[in-house]
């Protein structure tokens, strides 16, 4: 008898995690949308400087085009700094999504105490006419997934609606509804971290 051969799919190469606390502030949650604009004001300090550091990671990203044009690699460094910065961004964006309430670090580094975890395996060997600086392949290969992304956006902001009153009345968000949000956030990134020459695997379109 010949035993089944079972195929393990290659997990992306772009990951993000966030735990799901058991209690959460009613006062940061508060619904309709007063507990995200406390958050709003809580978050300024960071949201300053990591414009600085988004914009410096733009370019970072597109000198890197360059380098993987010419020598076939991206750039250690600046590949750093481009995930580091994309980590930041995604921090602001799930502490003002509620789906933690933690102050999000302010560096680039991945921390082992914080709720949310973001990788991203470096790329060897990247395509150079994926990643051309001058014509944006990537950018016409991912139009699906903004179409798309667009109305799971909407669903995402009605899901962290609700998820408000959910934590007003029971001090937790309701595990399904955490878990899409999150879903949604991973989706995006990794759009964007194939679009900025993170990885030349095609997102997958899918929130898990």
């Amino acid at each position: 008898m010949t035993a089944a051969v079972i195929e393990e799919t290659p997990e992306y190469p772009i990951r993000l995690d966030i735990a799901r606390p058991p209690t959460q502030s009613r006062l940061l949650n508060f619904p309709l949308y007063l507990g995200t604009i406390i958050r709003l004001v809580l978050i300024i300090p960071s949201l300053l400087v990591a414009y600085y550091v988004l914009y410096a990671s733009f370019l970072a990203a597109y000198v890197s085009m360059w380098g993987i044009l010419f020598t076939g690699r991206y750039p250690r460094g600046l590949f750093k700094l481009v995930v580091g910065s994309l980590r930041w961004w995604t921090n602001i964006n799930s502490y003002i999504a509620s789906l933690f309430d933690e102050y999000p670090p302010m560096d680039l580094d991945q921390r082992p105490d914080v709720p949310l975890n973001f990788e991203v395996d470096y790329s060897a060997r990247p395509s150079r006419w994926l990643n051309l600086p001058f014509f944006p392949i990537k950018l016409i290969l991912i139009i699906p997934h903004l179409v798309i992304l667009f109305f799971v956006s909407i669903v995402a902001g009605i899901v962290g609606f609700i998820a408000a009153f959910a934590i007003l009345f029971t001090g937790s968000y309701p595990a399904g509804l955490h878990a899409f949000v999150v879903g949604y956030q991973r989706w995006c990134v990794r759009v964007i971290g194939y679009l900025v020459a993170l990885t030349d695997k095609y997102p997958p379109f899918s929130l898990s």
